[in-house]
């Protein structure tokens, strides 16, 4: 086993215009929930301009199992750092669906009824920059210009003596020439496109991503759709994050370049919510795609229960009824609060609990789809939102799209909560959890901050910290539905990704408390040998990529493998170009049903907030209690916090004028924050969540 990896295996780091230093970022969290009650987390500059967020990265030494034991210092060792990061959206394939959804998975991700029932069937893709050719194809020794499309800077090393450097990027790519031939062809010149930079600091790596440039090289062309606009580019980045330390003592060297003891970066759009989780997170997507069995317990289900209750900061209808939040609330009110956690030691307590789980997993959605008769979301190609009779039940929870939202009628329009975690919502139903005797909660917030003390007991331990620091990044991840999704994609929900997915440590806290919560894992990407590398880096599939061309891939022959060995810019490649255009344009989406109106990637990148101007009026002294409610229940479309225009699914007016703003007023939208509310106001929170608008266009 390696005898020293680096951690986090997978990081992230998130767009800003604020600049790439160290005092003017926010770091990427190291503890989950840590963040989560924070109330004076700063996420602009004294400028307004919106902070980057920076991955920092770190060497531990390893025991013969591979499991880190402590962390290295810079005293010890002579340490480089080299990192490599390529983008090559514009090279990649569109994104019409889930190319997975035609094909039977082997994990706890997707539901098998989307094969068996063609809930959502895959979606045949073409190239992105069509027009681009490979001349190979045509002539002998012809010229293959798609491989300028792909943006991939020299690998960057630093270390004490040099430790600071710029990924300068190209495109088109010159490829090392003294110019590109595609934008020769064009009649243009190629733009620099930086991806990032790094920056050695007292032995461990800051990574730092671009500032989130987008543009076309031609000036004229617009970006039209959510996902794919040919002729653009941006400055999205993935990719490999190695180093190099010698012991200065023994002078032995080790190279922690293989897929063991190497990680990855990825760059993703800002999380404009980053103290609201995903419902389901890329850490509950990377556990279903193992085959780990566990002792049931309540921390396997109240997460996820407990982001969905959250969720109502950041989009309205998990504000009001009918959502989750006021199912607890009337909980609480009816002082039945105690029967999520206690199942009672009488009869009539058991009944009464019995019967409080079973109301709440009924609203749930079942992931093998059992019923098809909720709301139809129109297609984009037919804005009529009469769907006369169909769409007559109510919703489920939650009130989110799924995979197969471009087919009307299909119920895999609508997100479930992956398999894995509706096994656990089923067995919490039936009684089978164990949740610690000395549990007295009153309210969620309260047993939330009980689980949060437990992931920071858990950092206390040097041989968890590294773990834990993994899952802290990946549970800022959307763990589905993914169309496309606004970080990382469907690839991650299967196995064949990984070159290491185990469960590492049952529990994240021992002891009279213990507590699971589906543990710590050692997550390591499947990437590409060195060697492999340059074989495979530009490999496509030809004109068309189909789902026949993911199945082959997923099988045991070795040849179709390449797919799965990844390489710089091979996680990021599936995302939407630009990433302005993909991270905005899903909002609200508006059905036949006037109520509740369903939304996207509210956790990430919210719809409906509470302003800053609401809470400053929260605040005032002269005004009434009973008006305030009125103020805090007032939420505000959140893109109007800054004059983007409307945006939402892609059905609706005004669409194409708002992809088309996000491009340059995505610095200046809200992000939300927690705030202490002083006075105190009776039915509102004393900490509450509000978008703070960045302000970067002010001299």
């Amino acid at each position: 086993m390696p005898k020293f990896r680096i951690y986090p295996s997978i990081g992230i780091a998130r767009m800003g215009n604020g600049p790439a230093e160290k005092d003017q970022v926010v770091f990427s969290p190291e503890v989950p929930w840590a963040n989560l009650y924070e109330t004076d987390n700063e996420y602009l500059t004294e400028r307004g301009e919106l902070k980057k967020q920076a991955q920092r990265f770190y060497i531990y030494e390893c025991d013969d199992e591979g499991k880190p034991t402590r962390q290295i210092r810079e005293d010890e060792f002579d340490i480089e750092w080299r990192v490599e990061v390529a983008n090559k959206k514009p090279f990649w394939y569109d994104f019409n669906n889930s190319l997975d959804l035609s094909m039977l998975a082997k994990n706890r991700n997707v539901s098998p009824t989307f094969v068996s029932e063609k809930l959502a069937p895959g979606v045949s893709a073409k190239r992105r920059n069509p027009n681009v050719l490979d001349q190979s194809l045509r002539a002998t020794h012809g010229y293959d210009y798609r491989k300028e499309l792909v943006n991939h800077p020299d690998a960057a090393t630093v270390n004490i003596f040099h430790k600071r450097k710029v990924f300068h990027g190209e495109f088109p790519s010159k490829r090392g020439g003294a110019f590109s031939q595609l934008a020769k062809s064009l009649n243009t010149d190629s733009k620099q496109v930086d991806l990032g930079t790094v920056e050695y600091d007292k032995g461990t790596l800051i990574f730092y991503p671009a500032d989130g440039i987008s543009a076309s090289l031609n000036p004229s062309d617009l970006n039209t759709d959510f996902a794919d606009n040919s002729n653009w580019y941006d400055d999205i980045c993935d990719g490999r994050v190695m180093a190099r330390i010698c012991h200065r003592d023994s002078g032995e060297v080790y190279d922690l370049t293989d897929k063991e003891s190497s990680a990855w970066v990825a760059s993703a759009p800002p999380d404009y919510a980053p103290q609201i989780q995903p419902i389901s997170t890329m850490f509950d997507l990377v556990t279903g795609a193992a085959d780990d069995e566990y002792q049931m317990e309540l921390a396997l289900v109240f997460p996820m229960m407990y982001r969905l209750y959250r969720m109502q900061w950041v989009n309205l209808g998990d504000f009001l009824a009918p959502s989750f939040k006021v199912t607890i609330d009337e909980l609480i009110h009816h002082g039945n609060f105690k029967y999520i956690y206690f199942k009672g030691n009488t009869e009539e307590e058991r009944k009464k609990a019995d019967g409080i789980r079973q109301k709440i997993f009924d609203k749930f959605r079942d992931p093998i789809y059992h019923y098809d008769n909720e709301p139809i979301i129109p297609s984009k190609d037919n804005t009529n939102l009469k769907n006369r009779t169909s769409g007559k039940e109510k919703l489920k929870l939650p009130f989110y799209p799924g995979d197969g939202i471009d087919y009307p009628g299909s119920p895999a329009q609508w997100f479930a909560i992956p398999p894995i975690l509706y096994e656990q919502l089923r067995r919490w139903k039936d009684g089978d959890f164990y949740s610690p005797p000395s549990f007295k909660f009153k309210d969620m917030d309260e047993m939330g901050k009980f689980y949060q003390e437990q992931f920071k007991k858990c950092s206390e331990d040097e041989r968890k910290k590294p773990l834990l620091m993994t899952r802290a990044v990946l549970e800022t991840l959307y763990g589905g539905g993914f169309h496309s999704g606004v970080e990382l994609t469907w690839p991650m929900r299967h196995n064949k990704i990984y070159a290491q997915n185990k469960l590492t440590y049952k529990h994240i806290v021992e002891g009279e408390m213990t507590i699971g919560a589906f543990g710590l894992r050692e997550v390591r990407l499947n990437a590409a040998d060195l060697h492999e590398q340059d074989d495979i880096f530009f490999n496509d599939y030809g004109l068309l990529m189909t789902p026949d061309d993911i199945k082959k891939s997923m099988g045991d022959d070795e040849k179709y493998n390449w797919l799965w060995k990844i390489t710089p810019g091979d996680l990021t490649k599936w995302m939407g170009i630009p990433w302005q255009s993909d991270a905005g344009s899903c909002q609200a989406v508006f059905v036949e049903k006037q109520y509740p109106v369903p939304s996207w990637w509210a956790a990430n990148l919210p719809v409906y907030v509470l302003n800053e101007d609401a809470y400053e009026q929260l605040k005032h002294p002269d005004i009434l209690d009973e008006t305030k409610l009125f103020i805090y229940a007032n939420r505000l479309p959140w893109l109007h916090t800054t004059d983007t225009g409307f945006i939402g699914y892609h059905a609706e007016g005004g669409y194409m004028n708002g992809l088309i703003n996000m491009v340059y007023k995505w610095k200046n939208i809200g992000v939300v924050t927690g705030r202490k509310l002083e006075p105190k106001v009776p039915g509102i929170p004393e900490t509450v969540y509000v978008a703070f608008e960045g302000k970067s266009n002010k001299p």
